[in-house]
């Protein structure tokens, strides 16, 4: 009696789970970098891809924070962009090039990941 009973909710939790798992809601996160921001979905169980929606979010900070850099010449968004560069380690070989190339390039720089 005590084994079906823990095997019933055993089987309801696991059932429940499975649920879950199948309807994987979506969940929106913000990024807000000083006056710039920019949301991704992310979802409970993560798929594959995802990883490219949080890269993808950082990109458009970046482009933000380069367009005010270029209007304002403000250091304040040079030291964001910078953060930018060293937490993505593919731009390990262009984060000591001035800001200003950088951000005149910035379409090339900070560029969209896909996923095929």
């Amino acid at each position: 009696m005590k084994i079906s009973k823990t095997l019933k909710i055993v089987g309801s939790i696991i059932c429940l789970l499975l649920i879950f798992w199948l309807i994987n809601p979506n969940i929106t996160k913000n990024i807000n970098t000083l006056d710039c921001k920019s949301t991704y979905k992310k979802s409970v169980f993560g798929r594959e891809y995802e990883g490219y929606n949080y890269h993808n979010a950082k990109m458009d900070i970046a482009n933000c924070l380069c367009e005010k850099y270029l209007t304002t010449k403000n250091k304040k968004y040079e030291i964001e962009i910078r953060k930018i560069l060293n937490e993505f380690e593919a731009y390990h070989e262009i984060r000591h090039e001035p800001i200003e190339k950088i951000c005149k390039n910035k379409h090339a720089t900070f560029s969209y990941w896909y996923y095929e």
